[in-house]
This record gives C-alpha cells, sequence and structure tokens, in this order.
C-alpha cells in the first residue's frame, strides 16, 4: 500500500515529460520551448523535471527518440518483403515528419544512432545484396529518407510550398519536369526511392547473363 500523502505513482515520467515537449513544439516551435512550459502542462514544478533531464538539451534527446518510436509504430505490420518494406519505413518516416514538422529537425541534431541499430540489424537480415555493400544501401536509403522527410517538413513548418511557382517562359524544362511529375509530393517520394532501389539491383544484384 503506498505512503499517505504520495501518489501511487509517479506524476512525471520521461516519456510523459517528452510527450508534453513535443505538444509544445508541435503548437508553438522549438523557440517557445523551456522546461517551465512543460512542467506547467504536466501541472508540476519546474524543479521536479531537473529529477529526470539535466537540462533542455536531455529533453529534446528524449523527444527525438518518441519521434523516432512514432515511425515504428506507424504500422502494425511490416511487409516481409525487403523493398517493399524499405519504402514502407520511408514513407512512415516522411508522415511523422510532416505531422510533426516543428520538430522534425531534431531527428538529425540529436539523432539517437544508437536506438536505431536494432532497425539496421533488421533490414540487412534480409537484404538481398552481398554484404559488401550494406554499408552503401543503409548510408542511401538512410541520407534520402530523412533528406526528403526533413525538406518537406521543414515547408509544412513554414507554409510554403515545397517547389515555388516556376515561370515556364524563364524554366521551361523545369516546368515540364513539374508538369509530368506524380500527383502528389508523396507519390514522388515513393518514385524517387523507387529509382533509388532499382539502382541497387542494377549495381548490385546479379549479373544478366
Amino acid at each position: 500500500m503506498p505512503r499517505a500523502g504520495r501518489p501511487a505513482s509517479p506524476l512525471i515520467t520521461r516519456r510523459a515529460a517528452a510527450d508534453a515537449a513535443l505538444s509544445l513544439i508541435d503548437s508553438g516551435g522549438l523557440d517557445g520551448l523551456s522546461l517551465q512550459a512543460v512542467a506547467r502542462v504536466l501541472g508540476v514544478s519546474a524543479p521536479s523535471l531537473y529529477h529526470h533531464f539535466r537540462d533542455k538539451e536531455e529533453l529534446l534527446t528524449q523527444v527525438a527518440r518518441c519521434f523516432l518510436e512514432e515511425i515504428g509504430h506507424q504500422q502494425e505490420r511490416w511487409s516481409d518483403d525487403w523493398e517493399t518494406r524499405t519504402i514502407e519505413l520511408s514513407l512512415a518516416t516522411r508522415r511523422v515528419a510532416l505531422r510533426h514538422p516543428n520538430a522534425a529537425p531534431l531527428a538529425l541534431r540529436f539523432f539517437p544512432r544508437k536506438l536505431m541499430l536494432p532497425a539496421y540489424e533488421r533490414s540487412l537480415v534480409d537484404c538481398p545484396y552481398p554484404p559488401q555493400f550494406h554499408a552503401v544501401i543503409l548510408e542511401a536509403v538512410e541520407k534520402f529518407t530523412y533528406g526528403s522527410a526533413l525538406f518537406a517538413a521543414a515547408a509544412e513548418a513554414h507554409h510554403t510550398p515545397a517547389m515555388p511557382p516556376v515561370d515556364e517562359a524563364h524554366f521551361p524544362y523545369l516546368a515540364s519536369a513539374i508538369a509530368a511529375a506524380p500527383a502528389s509530393d508523396e507519390d514522388l517520394h515513393v518514385e524517387a526511392l523507387r529509382a533509388l532501389l532499382d539502382g541497387f539491383r542494377v549495381r548490385y544484384g546479379p549479373r544478366q547473363r
């Protein structure tokens, strides 16, 4: 039985504080975030948070961790096919970044690479290419995914289009490319990733006889 005068469970957990911080970032951006603001949301005193986080930087690291965990929870089941699963994970990353555009830069600034090690390992278990190419494949897919997702999130955060209006008279080739592009930005993301995956197949797959 808990002692009189003490709550049965802690009023603050690292996860609850990170969730509160993420909500504040979503609504007001990174500049307005403070431990005091998080404490107000949780209904506790600011000094209480220092029992869980040394400073704001450590809190933001936990927010980045929550961001990445949200990506992993986008689907109950991921495809058994390596290429399809790679596309699913890339799309999940983009969708989470667009859901939290103000917080998306934290995924790079406080990237918890140690947290990603199991995901890297799983992605290589059934990778269809020889091991000497795995590091290159990880590098290419990860950098494409986060680069694309963060560019999209930045546009969303600043309420600007991913591509500004293009004057056909001055930029005829670019205007033509945009007109012929996939219908949505998400479709464009998938098609670009498919082109990258096709490149792996050509460069690293079995030689055509």
